[in-house]
């Protein structure tokens, strides 16, 4: 096993280790809580995937369903703690570009072609594609693989 696949490994067992459950009791609280427990196990599992896409292909944009998006908010609220967890994860905090699509029809068709890209590594890497696209993205700072690059790793 390479240093890079070990990195990986690594970085999937912190993900798994995740405990979510303060995030699960904050969305199911109150009276405009709009999840079910099972809507929830979903939304974790999906979330959990997310970040082990982000954590395996760092340089390709990355783009959750509109589900794990909303997980994804509730985990960004806890500062500190989401500052911790990617730290461990990632080595740095992860950023959310919540602007990814909007910007007129060329901006969607991106939107829609980076969604795409991302279920097809969902596929690969977990045998399931994502739900609807959210507007939003994970991007690297650095410049970006090409999708394609990603795939043949």
């Amino acid at each position: 096993m390479t240093v890079q696949q070990q990195s990986i490994e690594r970085s999937w067992q912190v993900i798994d280790a995740l405990d979510f459950s303060r995030i699960k009791a904050k969305l199911l609280h109150g009276k405009s809580a709009h999840w079910s427990p099972e809507s929830l196990v979903d939304a974790e599992a999906g979330y959990r995937s997310f970040l082990k896409l982000a954590a395996k292909y760092p340089d390709a944009p990355v783009v959750p369903s509109e589900q794990v998006d909303a997980f994804w908010h509730a985990h960004i609220v806890d500062t500190r703690r989401y500052a911790s967890d990617c730290e461990r994860i990632f080595g740095h905090v992860l950023h959310h570009d919540p602007y990814v699509g909007i910007d007129g029809p060329q901006d969607e068709a991106r939107l829609r072609a980076l969604a795409e890209a991302s279920a097809r590594l969902s596929v690969r890497e977990f045998g399931s594609r994502p739900t609807t696209a959210a507007y939003c993205a994970v991007t690297s700072e650095r410049k970006p693989t090409l999708v394609a690059e990603c795939l043949a790793n």
